[in-house]
């Protein structure tokens, strides 16, 4: 008589475990893993798990720049990179009149810049800005795509590049001028793709 029940209740507990996995698997919620960088891949791998499982995989790309730097300008009392330019694609832009007052200007920026490209920007009739020593201007960007990496920074009189970069698609820093010169700003796409780019420069 024991092994009679023994018997039956296994066939039931076999019956139902079954049908208790499914229903679990049907009703599992979907699952989103996320790391904490900028998004850079997506990767569907619901194949390989009950239930719809998105990887997302955030990374920031560093740029390891190996230019010489100077301190001609500096950013937060630290030496920037230099290059002198030459050969680049260039897009000369001209900023409209600023609306400030007084000892700085903010002056908005809004441009489509192409891979391998660098903008040079001077003020709304083309010129340069005289900057003295301990002079600053400040560069505030937002860029899309956010994985491209930007080189930002001020140009001379002699077309030397002084830069640092930009990532994660939203960057600001301000520029110190320890030699008075005629500059320039300038924004560099590292990216082989177009760039969106929008901001404020502060001088």
């Amino acid at each position: 008589m024991k092994m009679k029940r023994f018997l039956i209740t296994a066939v039931l507990l076999l019956a139902v475990l079954p049908m208790t996995a499914f229903a679990l698997t049907k009703d599992a919620p979907a699952v989103t893993i996320q790391t904490s960088d900028v998004v850079s891949k997506s990767e569907d791998i619901s194949g390989q798990y009950s239930g719809a499982v998105t990887v997302i995989q955030r990374t920031t790309p560093q740029v390891n720049d190996a230019n010489p730097t100077s301190s001609d300008v500096t950013v937060d009392g630290q030496p920037v990179h230099k290059i002198q330019l030459s050969e680049e694609n260039i897009i000369e832009l001209n900023l409209g009149d600023s609306d400030d007052f007084g000892v700085q200007a903010t002056y908005p920026v809004k441009f489509n810049l192409p891979g391998s490209s660098l903008a040079t920007i001077s003020d709304g009739s083309g010129n340069p800005w005289y900057l003295t020593r301990n002079e600053e201007v400040t560069i505030s960007l937002t860029w899309l795509p956010r994985d491209a990496t930007l080189r930002v920074g001020l140009i001379d009189s002699d077309n030397t590049f002084f830069y640092v970069n930009f990532t994660g698609g939203a960057d600001n820093r301000t520029f110190v001028v320890n030699v008075a010169d005629n500059y320039r700003v300038g924004i560099y796409n590292t990216d082989t793709h177009q760039v969106t780019v929008t901001g404020n420069i502060t001088i």
